[in-house]
């Protein structure tokens, strides 16, 4: 294979699974590769299983990269750790929870608890955003160290979404002091979020517990929704082997 190849093909996988089913046309233009070389590495990937070509000529990923995805998830060994206190944050507050697995850059929802009711915010299990554009990867980014931040502030350029890198530093700063992230969402400001940071042994901040609610509900129920936050993110990281850590609320 040609020097680069690789790196290509894994793009082209990431983009399709990330954005699909999308055209040859849109994922030329996702991943800056022209028609023929990208449609030459869609059939190659296409004849090992990986995507396939829909009747409307879009490509999507196959059920194969979802079981390898979910095997990748098992074996990180946080999913049943994770799950069980997104569990009791919804049992506890009736809204939706998740965790965010914090990885190169970015944040991906690994686990995610949903109320029985009809109005509720809804997750997408293993759908990835960029730190600045979710309450959970804020939560993950105020415990980074500046170049992690200068990138986060880059790439959401980059995105169309640019931040003023001094109201970005006071509010990591606030994020830090209070132990928690909140706010209304970037991507959807319909829904009020609430995200906390979670630990492992070696004091690595590793993903975030969060709990999203329809912004009407926010105001009578934020008191709640910190408190129960703050408590299981600190609970897991515990489990994680971090010794427990006291905040006020």
């Amino acid at each position: 294979m040609a020097e680069g190849s690789i790196a290509r093909t894994l793009r082209v996988l990431e983009a399709v699974c990330d954005h699909g089913p999308e055209t040859l046309k849109v994922l030329s233009e996702r991943t800056e590769l022209a028609p023929p070389t990208l449609l030459r590495i869609l059939r190659l990937m296409a004849d090992e299983g990986y995507v396939v070509q829909q009747a409307d000529r879009t490509w999507r990923g196959t059920m194969l990269v979802w079981r390898l995805g979910c095997a990748v998830n098992t074996s990180v060994g946080l999913l049943a750790i994770s799950r069980e206190h997104t569990d009791r944050l919804t049992a506890e507050l009736d809204e939706t929870s998740v965790y965010a697995v914090h990885e190169q850059g970015s944040v991906t929802y690994a686990a995610h608890s949903e109320p029985i009711k009809p109005v509720r915010a809804h997750v997408r299990l293993g759908q990835r955003y960029r730190l600045l554009a979710v309450t959970t990867g804020q939560a993950v980014l105020a415990q980074l160290d500046e170049a992690s931040v200068a990138r986060a502030l880059a790439e959401q350029d980059e995105n169309g979404d640019p931040r003023d890198p001094e109201q970005v530093e006071t509010m990591l700063a606030e994020i830090r002091r209070r132990g928690y992230a909140a706010g209304p969402g970037v991507r959807w400001p319909d829904l009020w979020g609430c995200a906390a940071p979670v630990f492992d042994a070696t004091g690595d901040v590793v993903g975030a517990l969060g709990v999203s609610i329809p912004t009407a509900r926010a105001e009578q129920i934020r008191e709640r929704v910190v408190a129960g936050v703050l408590q299981e993110a600190e609970a897991m990281s515990t489990r994680l082997g971090r010794p427990a850590v006291v905040r006020e609320v």
